[in-house]
């Protein structure tokens, strides 16, 4: 993993084990740690909430994080940023501090694990 992929605050694995980076110069060791995969898990950790809709074509599941103001941030089941119905990124999000890295440019909040 690059040091210029992340972010004081981010999630990665520390000798197999989820840690937070809580300095700067932790991730100068950037090459020692390895990504988390982004799961549902991840994501129910984070807040959202997992709606199912059916229709006639088959089920959709969408995850939706509601933020204070109103708005709502939105994944697909494939765990893809929405916007309505169109993907808001040309690539697929893999791994937690992406989604992490991504809320904080979009919100300039923090995306944390909800206690």
């Amino acid at each position: 993993m690059e040091a210029s992929e992340l972010r004081i605050g981010n999630y990665t694995l520390d000798h197999g084990h989820p840690e937070q980076i809580p300095y700067g110069s932790d991730i100068d060791s950037a090459g020692l740690m390895d990504p988390i995969l982004l799961t549902e898990e991840w994501v129910v950790k984070f807040g959202f909430e997992r709606f199912e809709f059916e229709y006639e074509e088959g089920t959709e599941t969408t995850y939706v994080l509601e933020k204070k103001n109103g708005h709502q941030f939105v994944l697909n089941e494939s765990l893809q940023p929405m916007d309505g119905e169109i993907a808001m990124l040309d690539y697929k999000l893999q791994y937690v501090h992406q989604i992490q890295n991504l809320y904080f440019a979009l919100t300039n909040e923090e995306l944390v694990i909800k206690e």
